[in-house]
């Protein structure tokens, strides 16, 4: 039952280190030059990403792109990896506005930057669960997503959600144990939706409904314990989001929701002191 009610999920995070890091190396671009500042950064690497998932071992300036070694632990799975090309340099852009949640305007001053200095940005994943990956984004496609998209962080944020939840969905229907099969992922109002159909031939929805708030206990604690798990809140706590635990009886069709807000979430499991979202 235990291992049922664990969400099956795949690492967000990780994208959004392209801003975190680049904060670090660019606070002071204009009194310094771009290759001095990129150079600094790179000497403190390696830096942990991915709540220490894994790291970002080097930051190169290479054939005018601006350049992320990234290695991850081997059950550590990213994103990128699940969605086509495109949709995946969207992603990647679409990190850089994130950064601006983190305020003073963070990641339209790396774009900017970039397509100042006429240099394009490449994502070099050299380890991970499915192995290695590479994404680059010109500085002309820079340029064309900067003014295609004029997205606030909660927006942006949100686009890379429905990014996420188009991977996990190509995936579906996924069997995750004897009598309960993922049939849906899914974005409602401001909650991430999971939703699993019940054999009531092993399963008895009366017995779940008369339980909840036992389950939704049990899910919490699955979701601390598990890495999957712990992942599924981090990318809630970050996107301002609730999960929602949709079961629905394959014969009855009786369902219940099992919620667990973002609230909850932040007191169950609480931002680590050096992560600001607003």
């Amino acid at each position: 039952m235990k291992k049922a009610l664990k969400i099956i999920g795949i690492i967000f995070l990780g994208i959004i280190v392209v801003g975190n890091i680049a904060r670090l190396g660019f606070q002071s671009t204009y009194k310094n030059s771009f290759a001095a500042q990129i150079a600094r950064t790179n000497s403190i690497c390696p830096i942990p990403v991915g709540l220490g998932n894994g790291s970002v071992d080097s930051i190169k300036l290479e054939n005018d792109f601006l350049t992320y070694y990234i290695s991850y632990d081997p059950q550590f799975h990213h994103v990128l990896d699940d969605v086509s090309e495109e949709r995946g340099k969207e992603g990647m852009l679409t990190a850089m506005l994130c950064m601006n949640g983190q305020g003073q305007g963070q990641g339209d001053m790396l774009m900017e930057k970039l397509i100042e200095e006429k240099c394009g940005l490449r994502i070099v994943i050299t380890e991970s669960a499915t192995g290695a990956f590479e994404c680059t984004a010109t500085v002309d496609e820079i340029k064309a997503f900067r003014d295609r998209f004029h997205l606030n962080p909660h927006e942006a944020l949100y686009d890379l959600l429905t990014l996420k939840i188009e991977a996990e969905r190509s995936t579906l229907p996924m069997q995750i144990d004897e009598g309960m099969i993922i049939t849906d992922y899914m974005l409602v109002q401001d909650n991430i939706m999971v939703v699993f159909e019940i054999d009531e031939s092993v399963y008895s929805m009366s017995d779940f409904i008369d339980n909840q708030e036992l389950i939704k206990s049990s899910i919490i604690e699955e979701l601390l314990k598990d890495p999957e798990g712990k992942s599924m809140l981090d990318l809630c706590k970050v996107s301002h989001s609730g999960l929602v635990y949709r079961m629905v009886g394959n014969n009855t069709q009786k369902s219940l929701d099992i919620v667990i807000s973002q609230e909850e979430i932040r007191q169950y499991d609480p931002m680590p002191s050096n992560v600001t979202i607003r």
